[in-house]
């Protein structure tokens, strides 16, 4: 992210916990944006325009830091003068090099390449030499003179389209007729002339790449000069002989324009979904009821548009990262007239008719770019303790000693009203509460080894072993709570040692107690003394990370005694199956080397089996109790593997494989986790592979062949 200061900032989400790091600053200055993409080695590139009109990026290298910037310079005459954009060439392959059996090693190319629009109104380019490589080609003029910024995409076989802006308005393409190599980054007369698909177009379009059985189409949606957002999908798709590939179909009316470039993503059924920020400054979206089709190559659009309430934002930004194999929607805007990062995820991909308004968890404040860890609502590094009713801080009776009082006290935004929640070791998960003030010193009993005067709690040197110093995180529902939807905002901390024990605030004195000093008390107290529901994190915001905490310390707690603990999903909606989008790579990738005969190969592999699970804050969280219910409670999920066998007839100097398409199948509905004699829930869904035959769907095996290696992944 850019800041107020133009500087780039970056910060990592923990995809298994759901937390966040703090804000680091990558030293570079940006005008606009930064844009990212990916190396073969998966790791991360960003591209920045400067001041200058120069480009520079920088890389992660293996160890996870950072390159120092390096210049890309500008193209040749010029300055570039619109935003970046930077797809992966990641179908080429020169040298495929089987091995003895025929089977391909690696079937990606995963060379960047970067399109810009210059200050002299041409678009340039400009290739990596080598996967992950720090050595570029010379620029390449793909002529014309246009507006705005450019969107790329890649097509199935790896050739990429180019979308652009006219100054008057029309919106042209250009494709590659073959996929650039390492050995030839710019072929000469490799790009196709420049087709016209619409006029009137007043700003940078997105382009959404939706996978079907005939090859890869492009969908484009863009404001137009009516006020209106419309979208236009190809009927037919590029082909090396058709580059442009057939657009017959006639654009429609999505609604009123958006401001900047619209955000397009997909579900996990292959329905797109559009986002934007409405008139109202709200996040806003609208999801296809039905995916594209031969009979319907725009898809159908019956649900209209939902906006995401309760936040004012200047920009809006979608991702779909895989989470355990699965996509998640996170949704990130920038607040109104602020610098604050906000984030809301969704559970669900919702009905046909449009999305459950109840599959979208909360906003979370993420801070405000460049902020330190303690910033915003802080993060399991950095949090405040906050007493519900009290509305007192965890705090220390004396700063200046390493062992003290551990009390409640005014305020919570003092550097010693600060805590940390460690993960210890423990087999179910407890934590430890660490003083980030005095760091290396944990809660724990007051009294010798608990001997003197257990109930009190003072800072001890932390021991990863020692129970008294370990806790688990309950969440507390509000009363009247809807389960399906609520989500904690109120948690107890109970003691790992004696688990009917709470850390608790006193109202008042009572003897021998000290109100000041907080204490652990019986978790179902009847004293209107006792207060022991905390807030955790800052302004009553939940700090990220902590729900997660609690999920996996119910995980293990109930897959550890399944007799005295229940964890449990009640459903509450189950839509219809369907067939996974795009298909993905069953098996083996192979390669017939032979310059004159045909071969025949027998492709086997098992089909994958299980579930995978997802909580509200805590998207992609996967546990072997929590997965084991489910699969209990659905007779239409799939429990073994099957094995598969295709043959595969692969031309000489091709390559051949199997696409599988599986049945998948969501259930929409919230978690009863009961411990200790107390239940608390929480939303959440499970996707799974279901049977094939559910509600009449079937999984598909299509046998391919191709001079080039598959686009899609490979199935598990």
């Amino acid at each position: 992210m850019r800041g107020a200061d133009d500087l780039v900032y970056r910060r990592v989400q923990d995809r298994e916990h759901g937390g966040w790091s703090t804000w680091t600053s990558t030293g570079g200055k940006a005008v606009g944006d930064p844009v990212t993409a990916h190396n073969l080695d998966k790791r991360p590139s960003v591209f920045v325009r400067r001041a200058s009109g120069r480009l520079w990026h920088q890389k992660q290298a293996a160890d996870g830091t950072w390159t120092e910037w390096g210049d890309l310079g500008t193209p040749p005459g010029t300055t570039a003068a619109g935003a970046p954009v930077v797809v992966a060439n990641d179908n080429t392959h020169s040298d495929p090099s089987p091995n003895a059996n025929g089977v391909v090693q690696g079937n990606t190319d995963g060379r960047l390449e970067l399109f810009v629009r210059g200050a002299d109104g041409r678009l340039w380019r400009r290739v990596q030499r080598a996967p992950n490589g720090t050595a570029w080609s010379n620029w390449e003029a793909l002529g014309g003179t246009w507006a705005g910024s450019p969107a790329a995409v890649v097509t199935g076989d790896g050739r990429i389209t180019v979308f652009a802006r006219r100054p008057d308005g029309r919106l042209m393409l250009s494709a590659q007729k073959h996929p650039s190599t390492p050995r030839n980054p710019l072929p000469e007369d490799n790009w196709s002339v420049w087709k016209e698909i619409g006029t009137g177009y007043t700003g940078n379009v997105a382009v959404a790449a939706v996978s079907g059985e005939d090859g890869t189409k492009f969908q484009v949606f863009g404001n137009r000069s009516d006020g209106r957002l419309w979208t236009l999908a190809q009927s037919e798709p590029s082909t090396p002989g058709k580059p442009a590939g057939v657009w017959r179909t006639e654009p429609e009316r999505l609604g009123p324009a958006v401001p900047g470039r619209p955000v397009v993503t997909s579900h996990a059924d292959g329905r797109l979904a559009v986002f934007s920020v409405d008139a109202e400054d709200r996040v806003a979206y609208r999801t296809q009821s039905r995916a594209a089709s031969d009979a319907n190559p725009n898809g159908i659009w019956r649900a209209g548009w939902r906006a995401l309430d309760k936040l004012k934002v200047s920009s809006v930004t979608v991702s779909t990262t895989p989470r355990g194999g699965l996509p998640a929607f996170d949704v990130f805007a920038v607040g109104k007239g602020t610098e604050a990062v906000h984030q809301r995820s969704r559970l669900a991909a919702g009905s046909s008719d449009g999305s459950r308004e109840d599959v979208w968890l909360d906003w979370a404040d993420l801070a405000p770019v460049g902020s330190g860890v303690c910033a915003g609502p802080g993060t399991l590094d950095c949090l405040t303790i906050e007493n519900s009713t009290l509305e007192n801080a965890l705090s220390l009776e004396s700063i200046l000693s390493p062992d003290s009082y551990v009390t409640r006290s005014w305020g919570g935004s003092l550097p010693w009203q600060k805590w940390a929640l460690r993960p210890t070791g423990d087999a179910s998960a407890a934590v430890s509460i660490v003083s980030v003030y005095h760091e290396d010193k944990c809660i724990d009993e007051a009294g010798l080894w608990g001997a003197l005067d257990p109930r009190h709690l003072r800072l001890a040197d932390c021991d990863p072993q020692r129970t008294e110093q370990q806790w688990y995180i309950e969440p507390v529902l509000p009363a009247n709570a809807d389960k399906a939807t609520a989500r904690a905002t109120d948690f107890r901390i109970r003691h790992r040692a004696n688990p009917r024990h709470c850390l608790t605030a006193l109202a008042e004195d009572v003897w021998p107690h000290t109100a000041a000093r907080v204490e652990r008390i019986a978790c179902d107290t009847s004293s209107d003394n006792d207060h022991n529901t905390w807030k955790l994190g800052s302004g009553g915001a939940l700090a990220h990370g902590v729900l997660a905490v609690a999920l996996q310390q119910a995980a293990e707690r109930c897959a550890r005694n399944p007799d005295k603990n229940a964890c449990t999903f009640v459903p509450l909606e189950t839509p219809p199956a369907y067939q996974a989008a795009g298909g993905c790579v069953a098996g083996r990738v192979l390669y017939n080397d032979s310059p004159d005969r045909d071969a025949e190969y027998y492709i086997n592999w098992s089909r994958t089996t299980g579930t995978q699970v997802s909580f509200g804050g805590s998207l992609g969280f996967s546990a072997e109790a929590f997965s084991a219910s489910i699969n209990a409670s659905f007779t239409w999920i799939q429990e073994t593997s099957t094995g598969e066998q295709v043959q595969v007839h692969v031309p000489p100097k091709e390559f051949g494989w199997v696409e599988n398409a599986p049945v998948m199948r969501e259930t929409i509905g919230y978690w009863k986790i009961t411990l200790d004699g107390h239940s608390w829930t929480v939303p959440g869904r499970n996707i799974s592979y279901a049977k094939d035959g559910t509600n009449g769907v079937l999984s598909i095996n299509v046998a391919k062949t191709s001079k080039t290696p598959p686009h899609g992944g490979h199935c598990g």
